[in-house]
């Protein structure tokens, strides 16, 4: 067999394995997306509200 065969046979292997494989956890539901409960650092929250506040006197 040509070299350009074998490889193109590799790369087949390789995708039929990638399909056959379930979504890792991380990007299926238990990564929550849109409804994970999410904290915002403390500092970030204190400036956030300072420069809202600022933006209302201005």
């Amino acid at each position: 067999m040509k070299k350009t065969d074998l490889e193109k046979l590799n790369g087949l292997k390789i995708r039929g394995r990638m399909k056959n494989t379930d979504t890792p956890d991380r990007f299926a539901k238990a990564s929550g997306g849109a409804n994970a409960e999410s904290s915002v650092n403390p500092l970030i929250a204190k400036l956030l509200k300072k420069g809202l506040e600022d933006k209302g006197n201005a």
